[in-house]
């Protein structure tokens, strides 16, 4: 563990006073250079430009290759130099010479944390950060106003670990999430927040980003927008969000299902999205894996809508129901193009069940939907009560060609004839 002592004999805090570039009466300039080429006279590590620094410092991360674990527990913005995000599907080893590069600790737990953050207000900026057992980044959630943009995340067990308290406004924007096992995790609470603009690649364990729930609290009022997932084992896993949106997110390619939405989202709205090529479903609800705290509830008040899926490797959107518990209720799915679904041989476009007729997965309304293609069928509902054809859920305006129950859904226009 890191010592949070700030103590010094006078020949130190002399010299210390001596290496800080003063911008105000109220901050400084820190410079930290491993090797002191680029910045001469700077700190040779992160950690003791840290251990001096006092709240609204910056501390800039000349080029170079640091190590080690840093925990911040005042207001800082720390930023150096990175490749930009941009090229993430196509990166190259980066350059120590060129670029601010953190190596955090290789070990899984505690041990493998390399940037701990305990503050409000700190802002990291242009760092490549690699490497990391466990994460690379941990935000606090007690703590507000946490910015990382713009940095570069490389063969991490996970990038960020991202947590926040009410009314934070954090944000994870712009940055390359390239090789890690996930990119972005949360479990512990995540309030008031974005994950925005950001470049996916390759992750390659679970998921480009995991809102998960791992204690009671819920990720409350988030948005995940206008991110882009290019080769992902999975882009996204979604539980115990309230009030918060997934929209405008580009995905392709990915191994598994796209988007993978488990228990407890209440009032979640999945938007405007683009899916392309899935290995398997494009979007599922399912609360087998991932569960949640508590475990297995459903999420309600979900609204799918505006999204292209297109060519999943198995179904298109699909609600499971694997031992008779229900994934989504009183929900609606309306005006989504589903395409092609099925590619490995086997697939539904739009699919609700209710495995072993247990009356789960009801009360949904599947809406003017444009369904075509698909391996089997583009609509399959297995559920039953006093709703479209027998199902507990409405079914209306839906076009299509196949299905798996009778007039489900249309031929042509919406108001066509059955097929």
């Amino acid at each position: 563990m890191i010592s949070h002592a700030r103590g010094a004999t006078s020949a130190v805090v002399a010299a210390i006073v001596a290496l800080a570039t003063v911008s105000s009466a109220s901050a400084a300039t820190l410079k930290v250079d491993d090797d002191g080429v680029q910045c001469p006279g700077a700190y040779p590590t992160l950690q003791a430009a840290v251990a001096v620094a006092v709240a609204k410092d910056k501390i800039k991360v000349c080029p170079g290759s640091y190590s080690g674990q840093v925990v911040i527990n005042v207001p800082l913005k720390i930023f150096g130099k990175a490749p930009k995000p941009k090229t993430c599907n196509t990166l190259a080893a980066p350059d120590p010479t060129l670029h601010s590069i953190f190596t955090s600790p290789g070990v899984p737990g505690l041990g493998g944390i390399g940037i701990d953050i305990f503050a409000d207000g700190v802002t990291i900026q242009g760092m490549v950060f690699t490497g990391a057992g466990e994460t690379a980044v941990r935000t606090d959630p007690a703590n507000v106003k946490f910015s990382l943009k713009n940095s570069v995340f490389t063969t991490n067990a996970n990038g960020v670990y991202f947590h926040s308290a009410v009314g934070s406004k954090s944000s994870v924007k712009g940055n390359c999430f390239h090789l890690n096992g996930t990119g972005v995790r949360t479990g512990y609470g995540l309030r008031d927040a974005s994950i925005s603009k950001n470049y996916f690649f390759g992750s390659n364990v679970a998921a480009g980003i995991i809102m998960d729930q791992l204690s009671p609290n819920t990720n409350d009022r988030i948005k995940i927008t206008g991110n882009r997932s290019e080769g992902d084992s999975t882009f996204a896993v979604i539980l115990g969000t309230l009030d918060s949106s997934f929209a405008k997110n580009k995905i392709n390619g990915t191994v598994g299902t796209a988007v993978f939405v488990g228990g407890n989202n209440t009032n979640l709205a999945i938007v405007g999205n683009n899916v392309s090529d899935a290995g398997t479903r494009g979007l599922r609800f399912n609360t087998q894996f991932f569960p949640g705290f508590p475990p297995g509830g459903p999420s309600t008040g979900v609204l799918v809508t505006k999204n292209v899926i297109d060519e999943a490797g198995s179904h298109g959107i699909v609600v499971d129901s694997g031992a008779g518990e229900s994934a989504l209720v009183n929900s609606t799915i309306v005006k989504n193009t589903v395409e092609e679904s099925g590619q490995g041989g086997a697939g539904d476009g739009i699919r609700i069940m209710d495995f072993g007729g247990m009356g789960a997965n009801g009360g949904n309304t599947v809406e003017d939907n444009e369904i075509s293609a698909s391996f089997n069928h583009d609509c399959h509902d297995t559920t039953t009560g006093a709703g479209t054809a027998g199902t507990a859920s409405t079914w209306t305006g839906n076009t299509a060609t196949t299905h798996n129950v009778a007039n489900l859904c249309f031929t042509g226009a919406a108001n066509g004839v059955a097929d």
